[in-house]
């Protein structure tokens, strides 16, 4: 009755999806809300960690449904870690014309990124790669999460450079040519428990100091 391929690692893939459209939901609803939708974006992330494993652990994939999972995959990503992250800087407080560059220039790295992976994914099918080429767009959660955390601690109006300059650091990181190898399953437990205690700072420590002219 409907098009696609549905299964469980799809299902997490699309949940991490939902989960970053509830961000910039949230985002926008006020700067009382950012906590929350930074919160949403981690669970983005969570996702994203283990939807290919749960993929590759389930038997019988033919090679579209593989085709399918990834394409899929990345496209969810664009908006989880490409749009979503510009989305809560812009409502924020952080939207000049510089802003705006700078997370247009973020998104088109990230889809070229994303391009590119997939590229190498269709000329070596049901190859599992050892190292990223680029920095991996996910790792734009952690950036948001910190630079969230320091405006409880620093005025927005201080920080608004280590946004820009973060933000396009990062965003040139995903399409320079750079190996980075691939961290093994505990080495991701241990990233993802350092992104759960950030968040639980960012709860406890006070609120967060937009930019004055907001």
């Amino acid at each position: 009755m409907f098009i696609g391929y549905y299964s469980i690692a799809n299902a997490v893939t699309l949940f991490g999806l939902i989960s970053a459209v509830m961000s910039c939901f949230l985002a926008a609803s006020g700067p009382e809300n950012i906590k929350f939708a930074v919160l949403m974006l981690f669970m983005s992330m969570v996702c994203d960690m283990f939807d290919g494993k749960i993929a590759r652990s389930t038997p019988n994939r033919g090679e579209r449904q593989q085709f399918f999972g990834v394409q899929l995959d990345s496209l969810c990503d664009v908006i989880s870690f490409g749009v979503t992250p510009c989305f809560i800087a812009f409502n924020f407080g952080f939207n000049g014309i510089v802003d705006v560059l700078i997370y247009i220039l973020f998104v088109a790295c990230g889809a070229i990124r994303l391009a590119y992976f997939n590229t190498l994914a269709n000329e070596n099918p049901g190859k599992t790669m050892k190292y990223y080429r680029g920095i991996p767009i996910p790792v734009s959660c952690f950036v948001m999460t910190v630079l969230i955390l320091l405006t409880t601690f620093i005025p927005a109006n201080v920080t608004v450079w280590l946004f820009r300059i973060a933000l396009l650091v990062l965003g040139i990181g995903f399409i320079t040519n750079i190996r980075i190898k691939k961290p093994e399953v505990n080495k991701l437990l241990i990233l993802a428990g350092i992104q759960v205690l950030l968040i639980i700072i960012l709860f406890i420590a006070g609120d967060v100091k937009v930019p004055v002219a907001q």
